[in-house]
């Protein structure tokens, strides 16, 4: 009788397996530091300091709006929410707080954000989220401007006349390793 292959992964419902994952929508919010790399080259114990300091703020935000942090490596933050009206709140309290910290700053150490956020299907195995949905939330925020946040329409659609916050049609763009263009607010 063939044994069967430990390495392939299988989408299976059966939550014994150590192999499987389970499938929920969710909204995906990304961050990142502007030029983290530029401000770690200039000043590497400052930036730290004020990236851990700028982390209790944002950690303490998405916690508030019911979000969950599912993955940091470094500058960056990824998030799950239920609700996408949360993940936009979220996004727009922590750009405001960012941005009324970095005017206090007199040196050059401050820290910026680029947000994105997107709505979707994904995959959830061993705390952590996968799937094309994760990685349009993160291609959504390596487009956007500095302070600023950048969604998918999916979520234009459910925030639009929830949130107070004006909102610019960017068009369909190609993000980078995604098959379709996505529109972009």
């Amino acid at each position: 009788m063939a044994e069967s292959n430990k390495n392939v992964f299988v989408l299976d419902k059966n939550k014994e397996a150590s192999n499987s994952a389970t499938r929920k929508m969710a909204a995906i919010f990304a961050a990142d530091v502007v030029g983290y790399s530029k401000l770690m080259a200039s000043n590497e114990k400052l930036t730290l300091f004020r990236l851990k300091e700028t982390r209790k703020i944002t950690d303490k935000i998405i916690n508030n709006l019911n979000g969950r942090i599912f993955s940091t490596a470094g500058d960056s933050i990824m998030a799950e929410f239920a609700s996408p009206v949360d993940a936009m709140e979220a996004a727009i309290e922590i750009q405001k707080e960012i941005t009324s910290k970095a005017k206090e700053i007199k040196d050059n150490i401050a820290i910026e954000f680029r947000i994105g956020i997107n709505l979707g299907d994904i995959m959830i195995q061993d705390d952590n989220l996968y799937g094309d949905n994760v990685n349009i939330a993160a291609r959504l925020e390596a487009i956007a401007s500095p302070g600023e946040i950048t969604l998918s329409e999916k979520v234009f659609q459910e925030v639009e006349d929830k949130v107070d916050i004006t909102f610019k049609y960017l068009g369909e763009k190609k993000l980078k390793n995604i098959s379709k263009k996505i529109k972009v607010y």
